[in-house]
């Protein structure tokens, strides 16, 4: 360095290298979201160290931990380059508008169409912005893939980050057209079913509109984490299956599948968005986050779905008669 405490610019790098290690809690991890190397990263982390005089993080081989130091000035670090940031990106938006990277985990399936849909149109809205899209089911570790959301079915346990409900995604039974027809969820207890691995209990509560309830035991032929391969083995007739809206109303439009005990609704699952607790979140990501959410209800996926419980066909009358798409019948 030019000095013993470094340039400005350096000890900004330097700071913000050190808040994005013990975010991931790796070197290799926080060195590769930033493009450097291992090594690179150890120097520049030990460099810290020497100009505060202090040591910052207990290496081994099996844990990553901060020392006291560490602990105080990353609280210091994070705020000094919060601050910053905002400054910054004040001076920026009014130059240059909406403009960087966004990194999103989303998960499979919704992921691959009816969020990939929104999220290219956001691109074509704002073509200053990139987004690096991946695909995750499995639940991981935000911080360390660096991703500034996390979209996820189902709960997100992490307490360490902020989660928000997004959309809510009703269901329904369906199965092959030549499945025998019931009218009661329990004639379908001696019934082969294909089922997602997201939901694996074998007991599933349903309900009607009108407060009826009953517990479903489900016997699965074909277990998946896949919606698709689930839709799939639907279609070739292997046994119902319990599968949202959104990934079927094609299929039940054009009777490649039907729908069982239409009046029964099996809970519906709960889209979350999940970001790390932050005094500073880039705007891009907050207008991408507001954008979402605003085409989900835009395209029917209403996170409060209207009609719920009610069989298709009544769905349709009652969204005929107030003028608007029913939520259940998602096109997006």
């Amino acid at each position: 360095m030019h000095s013993e405490m470094g340039t400005r610019g350096d000890r900004f790098e330097l700071m913000r290298l050190f808040v994005r290690i013990a975010e991931a809690r790796s070197l290799s991890a926080a060195g590769r979201l930033l493009g450097l190397s291992q090594p690179s990263t150890s120097r520049q982390l030990k460099q810290l160290e020497t100009m505060l005089g202090v040591q910052l993080v207990q290496r081994s081989s099996s844990e990553f931990l901060l020392t006291d130091a560490g602990k105080q000035f990353l609280s210091a670090a994070s705020n000094i380059l919060a601050d910053w940031d905002l400054a910054t990106e004040a001076v920026r938006l009014r130059r240059d508008g909406i403009r960087g990277p966004i990194r999103v985990a989303a998960p499979v399936a919704a992921g691959q169409t009816v969020l990939a849909r929104i999220a290219a149109r956001f691109l074509l809205k704002y073509p200053a912005v990139s987004i690096d899209w991946r695909l995750i089911d499995e639940p991981g570790d935000l911080a360390a893939g660096g991703y500034d959301l996390w979209i996820r079915a189902g709960p997100i346990q992490n307490q360490s980050l902020i989660v928000r409900d997004l959309w809510r995604a009703e269901r329904t039974i369906v199965a092959h057209p030549a499945h025998p027809r019931v009218q009661n969820p329990a004639e379908l207890a001696t019934c082969s079913a294909v089922q997602l691995v997201t939901y694996v209990s074998r007991e599933v509560p349903l309900q009607t509109a009108d407060g009826q309830s009953v517990m479903l035991s489900v016997t699965p032929s074909f277990v998946t984490d896949n919606i698709f391969a689930a839709l799939v083995a639907v279609k070739e007739g292997v046994g119902y299956g319990i599968l949202p809206y959104w990934a079927i109303q094609n299929d039940l439009d054009s009777g490649a599948i039907v729908e069982l005990c239409p009046a029964w609704r099996p809970p519906t699952v709960i889209l979350s968005v999940a970001y790390p607790q932050a005094r500073y979140r880039p705007s891009r990501v907050e207008v991408f986050l507001d954008y979402l959410r605003s085409e989900l209800i835009r395209t029917g996926a209403d996170i409060l779905p209207t009609s719920a419980g009610l069989p298709t066909d009544v769905r349709k009358t009652v969204a005929g008669r107030r003028g608007k798409r029913p939520a259940t019948r998602r096109k997006a």
